[in-house]
C-alpha cells in the first residue's frame, strides 16, 4: 500500500506529515520572510530556525483564505517535502490536501495541477478542513450519535476567517456555511494597533505579535468586571512581555513577578552606586488588550464591523440546514483553529449560544485536543483508510479526463 502525505494548507501555517506515521507532523509558517536590509530570505520551514524575528517583511501565498501566489506556495511545499520524504519520490505517494470553503473551480483546478503535475504526486484528494476535523473528532468520541451519522457543526477559527460549517454524512452543507470576516490575522493587526497606541510602536512586528497574542490573550467571561479590574492601579490583567534581543532570546518571554522584582532591586542598587547596571530590556506592557482582542470575535460591532458575532453566526448556520438536523448539529459543535486555543473560548461561546438554542435541544461544545492539528489528523486518518483509494484522482485520470475527473468528489 502506498504512503499518503497529508497537508493542511492554512493561511498562517502548513501542517504536513505522513498518514502512516501521524505522531509527529511538521508545523511551519506558510510564508517567506526577509529581514530589513538583508537580501537572504527564509522560506516556510526555514523560518523555524530564525534567531531574530524582529521587523520581518513577510510574503504569504494565501490572501483572504485563497492561494494567490502559486509559485511561492509550490516552492514552500516542495522544500518541506524533500525533508519529509527523504530520498523517496512523491510519485510513489498519494496526497490529501485541504482547500478553502466554497472554493472556486479555477483555484481547485490549480491546486490539483500543482499536486499532480508540478509536485508529482501519484494521486490527490482535496477536502475542506471541516469534514476532516469531524473525522478526527469522531475517532475520539465514537459513541456520539452525531459522530455515527457524520454530522456536526465545525467552528473553524482560522487565520483569514472564522467559519461555522454544518456537516452531514461527512459532507459540508454549502448553503448553510456562515463566515465572519475576522481571523487570527485580523486579531493580530488589531492587537498591533492597540499596543502601538498605548505602549510602544509594534506596527512592523506582526510576526512577533502573533506569538505574543498566543501567549497572553484570553476570552473574558465577564467583560464589565474585567474592564473595571483593568482600570485599577494593581490590575490583575497587567503583564510585561520582555521583547527578544535576537541573541539569547529568540521570541521573548512573559516577565515573572520574581524577575520584575529582581530587576527593580538591581536598578535601585545601581542608582545608589552599589552595583553594576543590568542590560536594559525592552518591555511591552499589556493590560486589557489581553481580552479585548479576542472579544472582537464575539462582538465585531465593537471594532466597527457590521457583522454578527460568533454565537449568532452558529445559530444562523444551523437554521440554514434542514430542520431535522438542528438537534444533531447543536449536540456536536467542534471548535478548531488557532484562535480556539484562547483560554475561556469554549466557556464564553457556550454562555452566549445557549440562549439562542431551543430549550429542548441539547447543546454540546467540544474543544479539539489540538485545535491547530485537528484537520490534519483527520486528513491522516482518511489517507490511511481504504476510502482514500476510492476518492483520490490519479495522474492517469487527470490526464485523460481533466476537471471531469473531480466530479466524484461532489457525488
Amino acid at each position: 500500500m502506498q504512503d499518503v502525505v497529508a497537508i493542511d494548507l492554512g493561511g498562517g501555517s502548513v501542517k504536513m506529515g505522513s498518514a502512516r506515521h501521524p505522531e509527529h507532523p511538521k508545523v511551519f509558517p506558510n510564508a517567506s520572510a526577509k529581514q530589513k536590509g538583508e537580501r537572504a530570505s527564509f522560506l516556510g520551514e526555514a523560518m523555524l530556525g530564525m534567531k531574530d524575528v524582529g521587523a520581518l517583511a513577510l510574503r504569504r501565498p494565501v490572501d483572504r483564505g485563497f492561494v494567490v501566489a502559486w509559485d511561492l506556495q509550490r516552492e514552500i511545499l516542495a522544500r518541506a517535502l524533500k525533508t519529509l520524504l527523504g530520498g523517496a519520490s512523491p510519485a510513489s505517494c498519494g496526497l490529501v490536501l485541504t482547500e478553502p470553503y466554497l472554493n472556486l473551480p479555477a483555484l481547485r483546478e490549480a491546486a490539483v495541477r500543482m499536486a499532480l503535475t508540478e509536485l508529482g504526486f501519484a494521486s490527490v484528494y482535496l477536502s475542506t478542513p471541516a469534514p476532516l476535523s469531524l473525522r478526527a473528532h469522531a475517532a475520539r468520541h465514537p459513541g456520539l450519535p452525531a459522530s455515527q451519522a457524520g454530522c456536526g457543526l465545525v467552528v473553524d477559527a482560522g487565520f483569514s476567517f472564522t467559519h461555522a460549517v454544518p456537516v452531514f454524512d461527512w459532507r459540508v452543507l454549502p448553503a448553510a456555511v456562515r463566515r465572519i470576516d475576522l481571523g487570527g490575522k485580523a486579531l493580530t493587526n488589531f492587537m498591533k494597533e492597540l499596543v502601538s497606541y498605548r505602549s510602544m510602536n509594534m506596527m512592523d512586528e506582526a510576526y512577533l505579535l502573533e506569538h505574543v497574542k498566543e501567549q497572553l490573550c484570553f476570552v473574558s467571561q465577564d467583560l464589565r468586571a474585567d474592564l473595571a479590574a483593568a482600570r485599577t492601579r494593581r490590575s490583575p490583567h497587567r503583564r510585561e512581555y520582555v521583547l527578544p534581543d535576537g541573541i539569547t532570546d529568540t521570541w521573548g518571554h512573559v516577565r515573572t513577578e520574581e524577575e520584575a522584582a529582581a530587576a527593580l532591586a538591581a536598578a535601585q542598587q545601581a542608582a545608589r552606586g552599589g552595583g553594576p547596571r543590568l542590560p536594559k530590556q525592552q518591555v511591552l506592557v499589556v493590560n486589557n488588550e489581553r481580552f479585548m482582542v479576542p472579544e472582537a470575535l464575539f462582538h465585531p460591532t465593537d471594532i466597527g464591523m457590521e457583522e454578527a458575532g460568533l454565537a449568532e453566526a452558529i445559530a444562523a448556520a444551523v437554521q440554514a440546514a434542514h430542520p431535522h438536523l438542528h438537534s444533531l448539529l447543536y449536540s456536536n459543535i467542534l471548535l478548531t483553529g488557532g484562535t480556539a486555543r484562547c483560554p475561556g473560548f469554549r466557556e464564553r461561546l457556550f454562555t452566549e449560544l445557549r440562549p439562542l438554542v431551543p430549550d429542548d435541544y441539547e447543546l454540546n461544545i467540544y474543544l479539539a485536543d489540538d485545535p491547530v492539528l485537528c484537520a490534519w489528523q483527520g486528513a491522516a486518518l482518511l489517507g490511511a483508510s481504504p476510502l482514500y483509494s476510492q476518492l483520490a484522482v490519479t495522474q492517469k485520470e487527470w490526464r485523460s479526463c481533466g476537471m471531469a475527473a473531480l466530479a466524484k468528489w461532489n457525488q
